[in-house]
């Protein structure tokens, strides 16, 4: 990959988005429908890579959308490398990662980009995300420490959310609209400025996925850039659909990205502890279902196994 390699065979776009895909062909359809409409107002190119679905996605876009650029992968190589091919072959000033799973309008793509110009010392600036429902996801929070570790994976941040000490991670001591400047956003709906881009680079390829936006962010944080959260900026996520497709899976990237960030981030004795909060937290969630392991024994099988990863790691 180069990081802002720029394109010599067509128009600039003003906005290249990047679509990871894995199995989420049904969630795909409407978004390219949504970006179509935007494309209206916004000179856009639309980068979809396919890390190996066999669902059909790649004939689908192809197919129906043959403005898209499809980069079909012949194995799944992980989100991370996946944004990097796309981000790699991106033509736009501007870089829109987003997840396969969102519809965008154009007045929220218009937001962002405002939100970019105004403020030229910008990583990225990220939208509010919506459920199916129309609630707001706290998609965005502080930089984690071993603190915010121990409060979310033993379950403190989730029984008092608007605690600052112990749902603080997410910010959850103040209202979602309320927020400007944070420390990092999620990446299933981020706008990067090429600049930014050409000067942080891409996503760390060490993580297959999960944590990789909030490493991201922490190195645009170390380079003098910010992320700016844009509450009027408003895009509907459905939430995790491709990861669903093979939740043991996903949990367990999920625990290894954790341990490697604070390893990373702040050496290997913080790993070491941030090993034993979660080797914690799994342990008391196996006890907490191995009594019924009988009746469902996945539960009890994916703690075992995010045991064992975790331990590893």
């Amino acid at each position: 990959m180069t990081p802002g390699a720029e394109p010599n065979d067509r128009a600039t776009p003003r906005v290249s988005v990047v679509i990871v895909s894995y199995r989420s062909r049904d969630t795909l359809v409407p978004c390219l429908d949504s970006l179509r409409a935007c494309a209206a107002a916004i000179p856009l190119e639309i980068v979809v890579v396919d890390n190996a679905s066999q669902d059909g996605t790649v004939e689908s876009i192809r197919d129906g959308y043959p403005e898209v650029r499809v980069i079909a992968n012949p194995e799944n190589v992980g989100f991370t490398r996946g944004v990097n091919q796309g981000l790699a072959r991106a033509a736009g000033d501007f870089l829109f990662v987003l997840n396969p799973d969102c519809t965008v309008t154009s007045g929220a793509l218009d937001h962002l980009l405002r939100a970019l110009e105004e403020s030229p010392r910008l990583a990225a600036a990220a939208p509010l995300l919506l459920d199916a429902g129309h609630h707001a996801a706290r998609s965005c929070g502080r930089f984690p420490n071993l603190w915010t570790l121990v409060c979310d994976h033993l379950g403190l941040a989730q029984g008092f959310p608007r605690s600052r000490l112990f749902g603080g991670y997410k910010y959850g001591e103040r209202a979602i609209e309320t927020l400007d400047r944070v420390d990092w956003a999620s990446g299933a709906a981020l706008l990067i400025p090429r600049a930014a881009y050409r000067e942080i680079g891409g996503l760390d390829e060490k993580i297959f996925m999960y944590m990789e936006e909030v490493d991201w962010c922490l190195r645009a944080s170390r380079a003098g850039l910010g992320v700016r959260f844009v509450p009027d900026a408003r895009i509907t996520h459905v939430g995790q659909q491709s990861s669903r497709q093979v939740p043991g899976a996903t949990y367990l990237h999920n625990l290894r990205s954790r341990v490697y960030y604070f390893r990373k981030h702040h050496g290997p004795l913080a790993a070491a502890v941030a090993k034993l909060i979660l080797i914690a937290s799994l342990a008391l969630k196996w006890c907490a279902v191995a009594p019924k392991r009988k009746l469902s024994p996945e539960p009890a099988r994916v703690y075992a196994a995010g045991l064992e990863a975790v331990w590893a790691a």
